[in-house]
């Protein structure tokens, strides 16, 4: 469909936003996506509510680029949302694993349940029903009306605010009530009644490729003539983050007749997720084989890998090298086990 078939001619009320601003900026930001836009996305290619539903649980706190891979895994072992919903806990928290936050991929599976019970296995269209699915807020439910069914929407993900926060030149942090105010009446201005899924990839790409955090290129924006940005690299401004706690954890190798043991863990974090055992009342017959660092909400974990023997606990089950290729393991932990197991076919390390 051309661009100039999807401008709304029916404007909302545009608040401090003149009309003609309006019309001209979607004018020339579809333009723009025509011809520039990143049409090769597979979730957009596919034009699937189903694939659009799997890309906004992926793309939650991880970036398109390793999304991708992890996509076209996932559709192929899951083609068709009736495949997930009958699928076990362990096949899809391990088809999900290098994605991180396992909790998304229980509530995909929870939501893929519901659809296939209330909604005859077909992603709703409706706010309301939306909201009911596990997994899904306000913003997913919008991302899903929007992409999904082109049904009218406000989408405001990280790439969007940036846009519209420094078209805006909103010079209050987004996060905060009066920001993200600001923020809203700018997007209701911009988001038209129809064509909601072009002006909403328009603007994500937009955000991804040109107005990108830090320095953005505005002299190829083709937002640069209505925008009123003072200070671009400045916005948008957000509250100071947290500051992150260091924490350190200590786990065992327990390596026993050519198999590994390992424990489930029942949460919070990696609840279901087979992880290397805490190291607590078991006394380490070496050195550290392995120390790892990974990033988790607000705290940067230090995990210290040491070698034990004696006794198998009840929780403890021992898998072959084989058996844990297939084992929904966290990333950190297999990080760690492929260390491990590398430095011992190298000779350098001793379990």
């Amino acid at each position: 469909m051309p661009y100039e078939a999807l401008v709304d001619k029916q404007k909302r009320p545009q608040n401090d936003y003149p009309n003609s601003r309006i019309e001209n900026a979607r004018r020339v930001l579809l333009r723009w996506h025509d011809g520039q836009g990143r049409h090769d996305l597979p979730w957009r290619a596919k034009s699937s509510p189903y694939a659009v539903l799997v890309s906004e649980f992926m793309l939650q706190q991880t970036t398109v680029s390793a999304v991708i891979p992890r996509f076209h895994d996932w559709m192929k072992r899951f083609p068709t949302i009736r495949d997930l919903s009958s699928a076990s806990e362990q096949e899809v928290l391990s088809a999900w694993e290098g994605l991180g936050y396992y909790s998304r991929a229980r509530r995909l599976h929870g939501a893929a349940h519901a659809i296939v019970a209330s909604h005859q296995g077909q992603v709703p269209s409706e706010e309301r029903d939306l909201l009911l699915l596990p997994g899904i807020g306000s913003y997913t439910a919008a991302a899903i009306r929007a992409f999904a069914h082109d049904e009218p929407a406000v989408v405001l993900d990280t790439n969007i605010i940036r846009v519209l926060a420094r078209w805006g030149n909103i010079d209050h942090p987004v996060d905060k009530a009066r920001g993200r105010t600001a923020l809203e009446e700018i997007a209701e201005s911009f988001f038209p009644r129809s064509g909601c899924r072009a002006v909403a990839s328009a603007l994500m790409d937009l955000g991804a490729m040109v107005c990108t955090a830090g320095t953005p290129e505005c002299d190829g924006c083709p937002l640069q003539k209505t925008c009123t940005a003072v200070d671009p690299e400045r916005l948008p401004k957000k509250s100071p983050r947290p500051v992150t706690t260091k924490l350190t954890e200590q786990r065992a190798w327990f390596w026993k007749t050519g198999r590994l043991y390992l424990e489930q863990s029942s949460g919070p974090r990696w609840r279901g997720l087979w992880i290397l055992p805490e190291l607590k009342d078991l006394k380490p017959s070496g050195r550290i084989l392995a120390e790892i660092t990974y990033p988790i909400t607000r705290y940067r974990v230090t995990m210290k890998v040491y070698p034990v023997q004696g006794k198998i606990f009840p929780t403890f089950q021992g898998f072959t090298p084989q058996e844990l290729a297939n084992l929904p393991i966290p990333t950190p932990h297999r990080k760690a086990i492929r260390k491990v197991m590398d430095d011992c076919r190298q000779g350098t390390s001793k379990t």
